[in-house]
Formats: structure tokens, sequence, C-alpha cells
């Protein structure tokens, strides 16, 4: 009884790690604030003006949440891990739309 318990407690401990390893994930939130500030570092260099550069921020960040809360939702937690952290390793904009 004591071996069946501590193989109990190893297939768990293996799922926990392969979780933490593959799955998990910055939330949707997360990413898209990156994004945002990728994209108002790139607006800056392009000497945008304030003004569109706040419309630009708002409207980004709304459209932004629910298209990776859909892309989670379709693709899955593992695909949508792989795409959360190539986007959070991106420094620039060509860089999170080849993620």
């Amino acid at each position: 009884m004591k071996r069946v318990g501590q193989a109990v407690f190893l297939f768990v401990a293996t799922l926990v790690v392969l979780w933490a390893i593959f799955v998990r994930a910055p939330g949707p939130e997360t990413i898209c604030e990156h994004i945002v500030e990728v994209t108002v570092r790139e607006a800056q260099a392009a000497a945008m003006n304030p003004e569109s550069e706040a419309a630009l921020m708002t409207g980004l960040q709304e459209r932004c949440v629910k298209h990776k809360l859909d892309k989670m939702k379709l693709r899955g937690r593992v695909k949508y891990a792989e795409y959360a952290k190539c986007v959070m390793a991106a420094t620039t904009l060509s860089e999170v739309e080849t993620c």
C-alpha cells in the first residue's frame, strides 16, 4: 500500500512539473500589455502624435485581450502557451507577428 501511495505521488508530481514547463503561460492581459508596450515604443520612434498614440493604445488593448482569449479557446492551452512565450520574448512588432 505504501508503494502505491508513492507511485501516485510521483505521478502527480510529474504532471505538475510538466504542466509548469509546457502549459503555464502569461495571461492574455499580460501578453497584450507587452504588445502595447512594443507598439508604443515603435510609434514613438516613428514620431507619432500623442492623441493618436492614446487612441491606438486603448483600442489595441481591448481587441487584443478578446483575440487572445479566443485563440486560447480555439487552439488549446499548450499551443497558446507556446504562442504566449514567443510573444513575451519578442522585442519588435515584426517578431510578434512571426509568432
